[in-house]
């Protein structure tokens, strides 16, 4: 009922010309909309997961509506100078892809070239330099595909456990603590994804060599780099330490795999808040770090006023609606005061 009644006020916005009016207007001039994407499936992910996934012909979609919206796609760090500079132009948005995932250089990089549309890739490197799949979104992946069933793992789980859409979290959790409390490595929680898939009947040998929830490798991150999409830090590990040389570490270590063949790692100076987490002092860790912007999961509009270092940010998904999408390009949430803002509190 509220979502019905959530399409009928964007659409009758629309057909006021209030959509028309807020694009158009200074306001929307002097700000930029980031936009947020993660995946693109190879097969099923944004069936399994469609907060964070959607198909190739979905995001072309997109691309096809800022087109005909009159957007202006702008590389991050351009658009970042222009808004310090007051010198946007209109429609100013720019495209983000968190994490780095192969289904990138498969699915969105073929389709962002033909729309000519600059990209900017948060690349999270230890899986990247592991090449298997990521753990977490493996695992949760493997129980969906088990959904309906037992699974029986005495050694991890003790009793069998029914994999309803509502046991599968504590099923992740449990199997996610068992590896941390073993202290498992990558390639050892690599074969427990392994024995899990064994075990549910799914044929892990076959989603690993599709590329099913892996990172870019260095080379394909090397060929995305050559085609002009612009990859900036994500964490190493895909996490955000609370202690400042582990932050630290992070961020090193991220910086170090990225520059690839002798490039300098002072290009890597924008930041992605892994899973959205950040607190009082990221900010100014960050500026000690050389880094000059970073961007947040918090919806709206980046202005002069934003601090740079808690960008806001829209993420668009298979759930979002093509009608509440243009809205938000056109400024329209943010404007009717119904975004949020970034707090560090």
């Amino acid at each position: 009922m509220l979502r019905s009644l959530k399409l009928a006020v964007y659409r009758a916005a629309k057909k006021t010309g209030y959509f028309a009016a807020v694009a158009n207007s200074d306001w929307r001039r002097n700000r930029v909309v980031v936009l947020c994407y993660h995946g693109l499936a190879l097969d099923d992910e944004h069936q399994w997961n469609p907060g964070l996934y959607m198909t190739a012909g979905l995001l072309r979609q997109r691309l096809e509506t800022l087109r005909k919206s009159g957007c202006n796609i702008l590389p991050l760090g351009e658009a970042l100078e222009r808004l310090r500079k007051g010198d946007l132009p209109a429609r100013s948005v720019v495209l983000t892809f968190d994490d780095g995932f192969f289904d990138f250089y498969r699915e969105a990089a073929p389709v962002l070239r033909e729309y000519q549309a600059p990209a900017t890739v948060y690349v999270s490197t230890y899986y990247a330099l592991l090449e298997r799949p990521v753990f977490d979104p493996m695992l949760a992946y493997l129980l969906w595909k088990g959904s309906g069933g037992t699974l029986d793992w005495p050694e991890v789980l003790g009793d069998p456990v029914s994999l309803t859409p509502a046991n599968q979290t504590r099923t992740w959790r449990r199997i996610s603590e068992f590896a941390s409390g073993a202290e498992y490595s990558g390639l050892e929680k690599d074969a427990l994804l392994g024995e899990l898939a064994s075990r549910l009947a799914v044929d892990y040998g076959d989603l690993a060599s599709r590329r099913i929830l892996q990172l870019m490798n260095p080379n394909e991150l090397r060929i995305v780099a050559a085609q002009g999409f612009d990859l900036q830090l994500h964490t190493h590990r895909h996490r955000m330490p609370q202690e400042k040389e582990l932050f630290f570490k992070e961020i090193e270590d991220n910086r170090r795999a990225l520059a690839m063949d002798g490039q300098d790692q002072r290009l890597f100076r924008h930041f992605c808040y892994p899973s959205g987490i950040y607190h009082a002092g990221s900010g100014a860790w960050l500026r000690e770090c050389g880094i000059l912007s970073a961007t947040t999961c918090v919806p709206g509009l980046a202005s002069r006023s934003s601090d740079p270092y808690y960008l806001p940010r829209f993420t668009d998904s298979m759930n979002i609606h093509g009608i509440v999408f243009e809205g938000w390009v056109s400024g329209v949430p943010s404007h009717s005061g119904n975004a949020e803002e970034p707090s560090v509190v």
